[in-house]
């Protein structure tokens, strides 16, 4: 059978399987990792996927379309990661990392032992939801491209409500560590969703410096870093235990800079703090 044709009734067949829409992504962020952002078109996905160039318009009718899904799968993965990263800090308590068993011993949670489970550190918090963040900019890099790429409003219009909300449900847990540091004197009052912006702002940075293989020149043991490779960057990053641990530090540093910075006199405006922001 000519291999056009054995394309198309694969098309066929992912299509009426429902899985067509999962293809055209994982195709997508197939092209996004390998050539970047500027090489996605509906055309290239559907060569990529195997499909006809028709086969895309069932599930994304512009380019545009196909974006807002790819940063909609790629805001849920960072909802994840920071949302995990929260639960793990409530339920180790304040302490860095979980404590480490002897071989076969159960670990007893404070609950199992009758007592009331110790307060949550809002500042462990936020360095917590912060190294995930890192984590999973430098994981998925092409995710980042995607979720955070320039938006032409006039032309594609605002983004659609399901990319709107996961976004903020995201950027929740960042305003909620801020506004538990407010309650405990870790951070001034005022206004929590400029703390969160300015935290935001710091992390977000950072992420993608080291991800991208910037600090290589800056930072010990870079030179890893200096080939300006980001999947390798990523990779050293994730498997190496001397990053991990530069990676905790300057993390540190930026989370103390960020409150000194935060409680400097004028630095905040009076004012209630705002329940959820984007």
């Amino acid at each position: 059978m000519p291999a056009a044709k054995q394309d198309s009734l694969a098309a066929k067949r992912k299509y009426h399987h429902g899985d067509l829409r999962r293809a055209l992504l994982e195709a997508a962020w197939h092209l996004v990792a390998e050539k970047g952002l500027a090489a996605l078109t509906l055309r290239e996905v559907a060569r990529t996927a195997g499909v006809t160039h028709a086969a895309p318009y069932h599930h994304f009718p512009t380019r545009t379309a196909l974006l807002d899904a790819l940063a909609e799968e790629g805001f849920t993965g960072l909802d994840r990661a920071m949302g995990e990263a929260k639960a793990a800090c409530a339920a180790g308590g304040p302490s860095a990392e979980p404590p480490i068993p002897g071989a076969g011993d159960p670990v007893a949670s404070p609950a199992d032992l009758g007592e009331a489970s110790p307060p949550v550190d809002g500042a462990e918090v936020l360095y917590r939801i912060g190294r995930a963040y890192v984590d999973f900019a430098c994981a998925h890099p092409e995710q980042l491209q995607v979720m955070f790429r320039p938006r032409h409003h006039e032309s594609e219009g605002p983004p659609p409500p399901a990319l709107a909300e996961i976004g903020a449900q995201a950027f929740a847990h960042l305003n909620e560590a801020v506004r538990t540091c407010q309650a405990q004197g870790l951070a001034p009052p005022g206004d929590c969703a400029e703390l969160a912006l300015s935290a935001w702002s710091l992390v977000h940075g950072f992420a993608t410096l080291w991800c991208q293989g910037q600090l290589g020149a800056l930072i010990a043991d870079g030179d890893s870093f200096a080939s300006g490779d980001t999947f390798a960057a990523g990779e050293a990053f994730a498997a190496g235990e001397a990053f991990a641990q530069q990676r905790d530090r300057l993390l540190r540093n930026l989370q103390a800079g960020w409150q000194a910075t935060a409680a400097a006199p004028g630095a905040q405006t009076a004012g209630a703090c705002a329940a959820s922001t984007v």
